[in-house]
């Protein structure tokens, strides 16, 4: 099993060693570095990341806060502190920490962690099998059920205080995560807050006219306009809508480039 390490820490010198020493290590493959938080965040969002070494005082976005937002995210990665504070090792551990490592690092102590890593990722793996198998079952034993009759109406309720709004799918421009909460953007110029989540949308909407551009947003294609070129495989849809900008991510540009036809 090879382990998709990202190393995060402001100082080259430090980085440098590190690399060093996990590159000693057989079945890992170090995906990238970044120097602060939000670079490890936008890295862990374009590359499939396993696990994340972490400084904790960065510039921007420290250790900590970063490590929050890992758990935010759609495949959260492992991680594990690589620092020179002492004190701090309760707190990483009540965050999820996989382990609390102090500089100056010991290859040892890194490969106990990477076997630790290991470990989990295979446990992991064998839940999700399990849980992809139950749920294939779950789906099959429905659509067998309802397969005469008709299909869900082209309809989203969105509940509000006393009533339920129903929403066009052709009406919805795009929708947007915002904490635990997700903002559907309509034509009629009214955004509405749902409880939905987006992987629940994405499944729920027509998926020829909808497309999950990024990690936090889902659009509607027929109400994109342009679609900008950042350089480095980066990108920006713009909508004619509002003059609403919206970040394709580079692990979906391709996917969007294929489902456009374009070249």
């Amino acid at each position: 099993m090879s382990v998709k390490v990202l190393i995060v820490d402001d100082d080259e010198r430090e980085r440098i060693v590190l690399r060093y020493v996990i590159e000693q290590i057989n079945d890992l493959t170090i995906v990238g570095e970044a120097v602060h938080g939000l670079e490890a965040l936008m890295l862990c969002q374009e590359k499939k990341v396993d696990l994340v070494f972490l400084d904790i005082t960065m510039p921007e976005m420290g250790g900590m806060e970063t490590a929050r937002k890992l758990q935010d995210l759609k495949d959260e990665p492992l991680f594990a502190f690589v620092t020179v504070k002492q004190d701090m090792a309760v707190e990483a551990f009540e965050l999820g920490a996989l382990d609390y490592i102090l500089k100056p690092i010991d290859q040892q102590r890194i490969e106990k962690t990477i076997q630790r890593a290991k470990r989990q990722i295979a446990h992991r793996d064998i839940i999700d099998e399990i849980v992809r198998n139950r749920l294939k079952e779950r789906i099959d034993f429905v659509l067998e059920k309802y397969k005469d009759h008709d299909p869900y109406t082209n309809k989203l309720p969105i509940r509000e205080k006393g009533k339920i709004t129903l929403l066009n799918h052709e009406d919805i421009i795009y929708c947007e995560s915002q904490g635990k909460k997700v903002l559907i953007c309509t034509v009629d110029n009214e955004d509405y807050l749902s409880n939905y989540t987006l992987n629940e949308l994405e499944s729920r909407l027509n998926d020829y006219c909808f497309f999950r551009a990024h990690q936090a947003f889902i659009v509607n294609l027929n109400y994109v306009k342009e679609i900008i070129n950042f350089g480095e495989g980066s990108y920006v849809l713009h909508l004619n809508r509002g003059n609403k900008n919206i970040m394709l991510s580079r692990a979906r540009a391709k996917t969007l480039r294929q489902k456009l036809g374009i070249q």
